[in-house]
């Protein structure tokens, strides 16, 4: 099982967006997904569709050693695409939860999610807290989607040494992911600069700015069933590819299947609801 982090001490740099996406783009292609959300603003979970669940990861975090596990269990949730499950979040999430950075890395080692998940995907809020190095704590690894300006890029090796002195035993920098690129000098100079900086971490394909992003997040929708012709589909299947070493033409068919599938389904629902309809007023 593979434990990645998502993370970047800065907002609005696309995390929770490229979490969701991934997720989604994974459990399509026939892998078992549990994604995280280690943030209080709880967009994730509004996301995927499910909201704010009880328990959720907070009531994680204020469990004992020995509850903890029995806790994380029962805070899992299915979505509503086959294979993907979410652990929500609430608004309460705070520092003062943490009693113990190491709490979450233990508690899903003792539940054995290895037997059930081949990827967990934690979403994480701004910053490098208690609550951010839980999940640093309990990954394999770190995924650091970056906005493609100067403030993002000169932040990101201080972002990694805080890291290595506040979590020595915690999960390192694998990948950094360019994201909201246009294709500008300037930001091409900008991902030079981030290839020398963290020379072989930094994915080739970069993330194009998409309003079919906003407009999946806003309502709610699956970008591989609903929007799969979009750029935004196809630079995530690039992505994938990338990052977890997948064929990209198997996972386009893999995706396509299930879309096909999806879609059947749907047109079933409509042709049975309206079917009651007809009935219910004696047609």
């Amino acid at each position: 099982m593979r434990i990645v982090a998502v993370l970047n001490h800065k907002g609005g740099v696309g995390k929770t967006t490229f979490t969701g996406c991934t997720a989604q783009a994974l459990a399509l292609s026939g892998f078992r997904i549990c994604v995280i959300d280690n943030d209080s603003q709880h967009n994730l979970s509004s996301m995927l569709g499910v909201g704010v669940q009880k328990p959720s990861i907070r009531d994680v975090y204020c469990s004992d050693e020995a509850s903890a596990p029995k806790t994380l269990l029962q805070a899992i949730r299915k979505t509503e695409v086959a294979g993907l499950h979410l652990i929500t979040a609430e608004k309460q999430l705070c520092d003062s939860d943490i009693r113990d950075t190491a709490l979450l890395g233990q508690t899903m080692e003792l539940c054995g999610l290895e037997r059930y998940y081949d990827i967990i995907l934690i979403d994480n809020a701004p910053g490098l807290d208690r609550v951010q190095g839980s999940a640093i704590r309990a990954a394999h690894e770190i995924f650091v989607p970056t906005e493609l300006r100067q403030f993002a890029i000169d932040g990101l090796v201080e972002m990694e040494e805080t890291i290595n002195e506040r979590y020595p035993d915690g999960a390192k920098i694998s990948r950094v992911i360019p994201n909201f690129f246009k294709n500008t000098k300037r930001q091409r100079a900008f991902i030079a600069a981030l290839h020398t900086m963290f020379p072989g971490k930094v994915t080739k394909t970069a993330i194009a700015v998409d309003p079919v992003f906003d407009e999946v997040v806003t309502d709610h929708k699956i970008l591989f069933l609903h929007r799969l012709y979009s750029n935004g589909a196809a630079y995530y299947l690039k992505i994938i590819h990338e990052l977890f070493n997948l064929d990209e033409e198997t996972v386009w068919e893999q995706v396509m299947e299930k879309r096909t599938e999806r879609m059947r389904q749907e047109a079933r629902r409509r042709f049975y609801a309206q079917r009651e309809r007809n009935r219910s007023h004696g047609q």
